[in-house]
């Protein structure tokens, strides 16, 4: 049975494979597979063999930078310290799957669900198809991995080493979840509730973390001048707590698991394999040995949860966010008659988390408001804070404006797969347009007013930096990327909004993928990343042109008046006032012309699967 099985994963692994290999005849794959792969190579392969001499001035110059650094010798001696706390870092895992078990330690699929739980198939069986089915994507990880800790050269050893090392880990890391899961399953099942279940366990956790630190209570000292002296006293000051009592009896197997991966010659490593396989081994016994535990309640269970975390995510919803359906109030009053634009945005409203309402922004900005009064004073301290505080609020605001378009997407690229009702609505294309695109726009602007809310409350009022601003201009300046805010939104939405019409089959292919995605899909979205920054370098290069120019005239007017300080102010305010013409006008051009081609899309032929 367990032969027919694994026939069953390696058809499924091949056909997969050939799926993908076919689809790549289509343009949208095709490109998408060059941008991907042109991705891995100047990430990863580019500078991997050739003569060290052709790589450049910046090589160089970085190659000479790394000479001073301390010597390979130096950095290898740290390698009893790195396995010391990798293999804490272990064991925090290991305990966090028992406080905090996952219901996704037998991941079914639906059609592993449908034609295996009623065929003549045991349960250690299934249990077998999963763990081998689980190896190919902790294969595939172990050697993404590898790529990115091949460039740690302190590690010693190689590329295959560091390959193995990870398939040790992830692997050890697969089975202890597992068996945990269906150890609490089988706790359960034994009549154990939850609420005993979870003091048991914790009691458990907690009786070894107390025992663990009053051993090495016993035995702590305080370090002495010797142990600071340097870098190798105290780095075997730390070993001395770390490798003694409970605690360090509790870290021979994570060790074990860690020493084929930091290993740093071959002799090494074949001397850590065998402990490593023992850990291995004894996981897996102890998984089949759960056999008589009944998964496939839980099985069906997740599997309603994935259909249902898929069919959020082609609506454009984050999986994350999903909770029970409630009845929730309207966000506010929809009248019988008014702006059609209102009425998406009242629908679109209701689809967001229910915090994006005008009472939760109120109270944000209330806290904000009282917060600065409160912890923001007139002291050096407090003006470091001020600093500190408008650095982080104004990261916040620039974040919001480039990536939250991406995350909010209650707008044309949840509805698309509805345009064909859309597009029987009696209104025009600009008009639907814009009303699916309010929603996004509405609750990014708030996010950005907030956070530019924070950083003018923040802003120094001492220092050279408050000093040299002159009257007027720290209003003016907030003013105008208030009132540009919304706009900057605007034009993004309408960029990615735009893909989503100009390719709506490459747009459908890069969303809710069920087939795991693939190089050639990450290409489409590093293309689209790309294309959109081209796309807004081009639609804000007239503005700010614009905007530049007019602050430049104004402040030569003043200059020549001999009243230069007070140019700042009125400079900013004209410059934003151009900038807003400017981008209006551009982003009504763009709505017109997004509705004709709203107009005359073909739904059957651009949405076909």
């Amino acid at each position: 049975m367990l032969g027919a099985l694994l026939y069953l994963r390696l058809t499924s692994l091949k056909n997969q494979i050939v799926t993908r290999a076919k689809r790549l005849r289509q343009p949208k794959y095709f490109l998408g597979a060059l941008a991907g792969l042109a991705y891995f190579y100047f990430i990863f392969f580019r500078h991997l063999g050739g003569p060290p001499g052709g790589r450049g001035t910046k090589r160089a110059a970085a190659a000479q930078a790394l000479n001073t650094l301390p010597a390979p010798e130096a950095l290898a001696a740290t390698l009893p310290l790195v396995a010391a706390f990798g293999a804490l870092l272990l064991l925090v895992i290991a305990v966090l799957a028992w406080l905090l078990p996952s219901d996704r330690s037998l991941r079914f699929t639906e059609a592993e669900i449908a034609f295996l739980f009623p065929a003549p198939v045991t349960r250690r069986a299934l249990i077998n198809f999963k763990l081998l089915s689980s190896q190919f994507s902790i294969l595939f990880t172990s050697l993404f991995f590898t790529l990115i800790s091949n460039r740690w050269s302190f590690l010693g050893g190689n590329a295959v080493m560091h390959a193995f090392g990870w398939w040790f880990v992830l692997s050890t890391l697969n089975l202890h979840y597992t068996g945990a899961a269906l150890t609490i399953s089988r706790l359960s099942a034994g009549g154990v509730s939850p609420r005993r279940r979870r003091l048991l366990v914790l009691g458990g956790v907690l009786l070894v973390i107390f025992a663990t630190l009053a051993w090495v209570w016993s035995d702590l000292r305080s370090p002495d001048d010797e142990d600071v002296a340097g870098f190798a006293p105290f780095t075997h000051y730390l070993l001395g707590i770390l490798d003694h009592g409970v605690l360090g009896a509790l870290l021979i197997p994570c060790k074990f698991i860690l020493g084929p991966f930091l290993a740093p010659d071959a002799r090494a490593f074949f001397f850590a394999l065998a402990p490593a396989l023992l850990v291995v081994v004894g996981h897996y016994a102890w998984v089949l040995r759960l056999e008589s535990v009944s998964f496939e309640e839980a099985s069906l269970a997740l599997a309603e949860k994935r259909a249902a975390a898929v069919a959020a995510v082609r609506e454009g919803k984050h999986p994350f966010g999903l909770v029970q359906s409630k009845g929730r109030p309207a966000p506010f009053f929809l009248a019988d008659t008014g702006r059609p634009e209102l009425a998406f945005l009242w629908k679109n409203l209701l689809s967001t988390l229910p915090y994006f309402n005008v009472r939760v922004f109120a109270i944000a900005a209330a806290v904000i408001l009282v917060g600065s009064r409160w912890f923001l004073g007139e002291s050096p301290a407090d003006q470091a804070l001020r600093a500190g505080v408008m650095i982080f609020a104004v990261f916040a605001a620039a974040y919001i404006l480039v990536f939250g378009p991406h995350l909010a997407r209650q707008d044309l690229r949840s509805d698309l797969q509805n345009a064909d009702v859309l597009k029987t609505y009696p209104l025009p294309g600009w008009q639907l347009l814009l009303g699916e695109m309010l929603t996004p726009l509405v609750i990014l602007t708030g996010l950005a007013w907030l956070a530019l809310f924070a950083a003018v409350l923040a802003f120094p009022t001492a220092g050279r930096f408050a000093s040299s601003l002159a009257p007027g201009v720290k209003p003016a300046l907030a003013l105008g990327l208030a009132v540009l805010t919304p706009l900057l939104s605007a034009l993004q939405l309408l960029v990615l909004n735009g893909a989503t019409l100009i390719f709506p089959a490459w747009f459908q292919a890069t969303r809710g993928n069920t087939g795991g995605g693939g190089i050639e899909l990450m290409g489409q979205r590093l293309i689209f990343f790309v294309g959109q920054l081209l796309v807004m370098l081009v639609a804000v290069l007239p503005a700010a042109l614009g905007g530049a120019s007019v602050f430049g005239l104004i402040w030569l007017g003043f200059n020549l008046a001999g009243h230069a300080p007070l140019a700042t102010a009125p400079g900013l305010v004209c410059a934003a006032l151009v900038i807003l013409v400017v981008l209006a006008a551009e982003i009504a051009c763009a709505l017109w012309w997004l509705g004709q081609r709203f107009e005359r899309l073909d739904v059957s032929a651009e949405l076909r699967p």
